[in-house]
């Protein structure tokens, strides 16, 4: 599950994505910590270790400032 950058400028995403990255983000600061990123996982019925979590999260964490933003959301949501 690696991630590729968003070749879309933020201004052309669908609202629908805008939508589900709005309600990963509970605290609404633009970034999906790990916990929320957790959260995220468990509503799509996962079943991954927690190792694996951090795995997955860090995957999706391409510039590696330890949060998940929009452009890092929507290229891990194209590829699931």
């Amino acid at each position: 599950m690696l991630a590729r950058p968003d070749p879309r400028p933020q201004a052309e995403a669908s609202p629908e994505l805008r939508i589900a990255f709005a309600r990963y983000d509970e605290d609404g600061d633009g970034r999906i910590t790990f916990g929320e990123f957790v959260l995220l996982l468990a509503e799509l019925g996962d079943e991954l270790s927690h190792p694996e979590k951090l795995l997955a999260f860090d995957a999706t964490d391409t510039n590696g400032d330890g949060v998940i933003d929009y452009d890092e959301f929507a290229a891990w949501w194209d590829d699931a």
